[in-house]
């Protein structure tokens, strides 16, 4: 009987030890996140805190910039994109692990004004208007930029494009920095996304754009950065993404969960993604 205790004692204190040793043995994360997701990756990370106790440091900002980061640090665990081209693109490029990638949300593409519209902005065109403020995001490193253009390129006249040139006060490498242009009231309008409203309900509006204005939706993707010395965590933390809670998360930050609820709101199936034509050296003309 005393041998068959000593042995379950034995277990119980090994037990423990891996236990323990593996908990305190977690390694800290590094994201490198897309700033279009930067409001619910930040509730998201402090709720993996909490239940992990792992350290997870978020590197936000244009997606270009991003990728260009990861490429000249080698490093980073986890990369979070707002689309699959992006995705590809890192794929191509030996950043990602591909069997790694997983979907986590969708966003669609529409025109933000000041709380109360006060300029009566009722569509694409009016964006062209004289003496409206048009703030966009950098095309060549801000995926909601690309998508400005391709939109700009492909519903407007010639004599249109130039006067929208002509009215874009700033071009920003960031999502955040260009919602805070509408937030602050330094213009008019932004083309942005459609969960902008839901963020700032006192200081955002939401003008939508017409379904054939509409070219593609973006899927928000998440995949391993091929440099992580930290495999275990990454997928863990891709893991996190996918359960309830998080979807929650997106849900109450206004995100679209499946690509159903994005069409609905357009008013079409769209692609998701692709690639983009009509955005090489626009900020140079």
């Amino acid at each position: 009987m005393r041998k068959k205790i000593s042995l379950f004692v034995l277990f119980s204190l090994l037990s423990a030890f891996f236990i323990t040793s593996h908990a305190a043995s977690k390694e800290p994360l590094l994201i490198f996140c897309g700033a279009a997701f930067k409001r619910p990756m930040e509730d998201i990370v402090k709720l993996y805190r909490q239940k992990t106790g792992t350290e997870v440091n978020v590197n936000y900002g244009g997606v270009g910039t991003l990728f260009s980061q990861i490429l000249l640090s080698k490093r980073g665990d986890v990369f979070v994109v707002p689309s699959p081209d992006i995705m590809e693109r890192a794929k191509t490029k030996g950043v990602i692990i591909p069997d790694s990638i997983s979907d986590i949300a969708y966003v669609a593409p529409c025109i933000n004004t000041q709380k109360g519209n006060p300029k009566n902005i009722q569509g694409l065109k009016d964006l062209a208007k004289p003496g409206i403020k048009v703030g966009l995001a950098n095309p060549e490193i801000v995926y909601i930029g690309a998508i400005a253009v391709e939109i700009i390129e492909k519903n407007l006249s010639a004599e249109e494009k130039n006067a929208i040139r002509k009215n874009v006060v700033t071009y920003v490498e960031d999502f955040n920095k260009l919602a805070t242009l509408i937030v602050l009231k330094q213009v008019d309008a932004i083309i942005g996304f459609h969960f902008l409203e839901g963020w700032y309900p006192d200081k955002a509006g939401t003008i939508k754009l017409k379904t054939s204005e509409v070219a593609r939706i973006g899927a928000g993707q998440t995949a391993v950065i091929s440099y992580t010395g930290n495999r275990r965590g990454a997928d863990e933390f891709i893991l996190f993404l996918s359960s309830e809670e998080v979807k929650a998360i997106f849900r109450k930050n206004h995100y679209f969960g499946s690509p159903d609820e994005a069409f609905r709101w357009i008013g079409a199936k769209k692609p998701i993604g692709g690639e983009f034509t009509a955005i090489e050296g626009w900020l140079k003309k």
